[in-house]
């Protein structure tokens, strides 16, 4: 169906602006070839049709298919292999989202049972959810795609998790992104792939480097040298596994001191080297 005045619509100063939510639809053909997803911005994913097999940081070929909502943290390791032909809605945003004025999202955080170990928990598409979905893509195929829009998409989305999902379920499921210090544990997640070390990475939180690891243990329960090591780790694997980049070009991105350093590394990780971890994904 097309939309009337679509070129009064495509042509106005708020058509595909930048918003704090914004709405895609995706396709995929099936491949064998694994496919790097860039993450710089939170994304809950819909998915339609289809069946994908998922990696995100640690949780490895976790399969995501048709009628489930998947959450990609923001700047995390994510690879993917499109087993079957797949369509998806996707909400990506740049900070978290409150759900209304009278439960916001930090509350969530209470609601996590006792000793909460979380596996890259997956929510169902309930009947109202699918419906806004639904109606969301064919929307976006007509090609309204307006700012105002997005933002109100954004606004309903959150009410309706609200409405269709116990504080229980939801809580599993935004479990990456919650924690004492929201705003802390976003600015980590939007930097800590750009700094050097942990002087820089305290000095761009204007903190001094004892209450930058303080703030860091509090909010990530794990002291700041071990988590970004961690986290490096696996965009690491995921670099040897799906892409063509050189071992020397990978020492130098994630700022390991030489090829032999990442070598290491590896071993300290995975007990591979970098070219074993290639070969056996080959």
């Amino acid at each position: 169906m097309s939309i009337f005045y679509e070129e009064v619509h495509t042509t106005c100063y708020n058509h595909e602006l930048p918003t704090n939510a914004t709405f895609k639809v995706l396709e995929f053909a099936p491949s064998n070839k694994t496919r790097i997803i860039e993450v710089d911005r939170s994304v809950i994913i819909f998915l339609l049709e289809g069946k994908v097999q998922v990696s995100c940081n640690s949780y490895r070929d976790k399969i995501h298919q048709k009628g489930q909502i998947t959450l990609l943290p923001r700047n995390s390791s994510c690879y993917i292999t499109i087993l079957e032909p797949t369509v998806v809605v996707s909400c990506s945003y740049v900070q978290n989202m409150n759900f209304c004025d009278r439960f916001s999202f930090t509350n969530l955080q209470h609601f996590l049972p006792e000793k909460f170990k979380y596996d890259f928990c997956l929510l169902p598409i309930r009947e109202r959810i699918m419906e806004f979905v639904v109606l969301t893509k064919n929307c976006l195929t007509d090609n309204l795609d307006c700012v105002h829009f997005h933002e109100l998409l954004s606004k309903e989305m959150l009410i309706l998790f609200r409405a269709y999902y116990s504080k229980e379920e939801l809580a599993a499921f935004f479990y990456p992104l919650l924690g004492k210090e929201l705003d802390f544990k976003d600015f980590v997640l939007a930097n800590f792939l750009k700094v050097k070390d942990l002087t820089e990475f305290a000095g761009l939180a204007n903190l001094g480097i004892d209450t930058f690891k303080r703030r860091f243990k509090e909010t990530f329960e794990m002291p700041a040298h071990k988590w970004i090591a961690l986290r490096k780790s696996e965009f690491i694997y995921r670099d040897l596994i799906a892409s063509n980049k050189s071992f020397a070009d990978i020492a130098m991105q994630y700022n390991l001191s030489s090829q032999a350093y990442l070598s290491t590394f590896c071993k300290r990780f995975f007990e591979k080297t970098p070219q074993e971890i290639r070969n056996s994904f080959l």
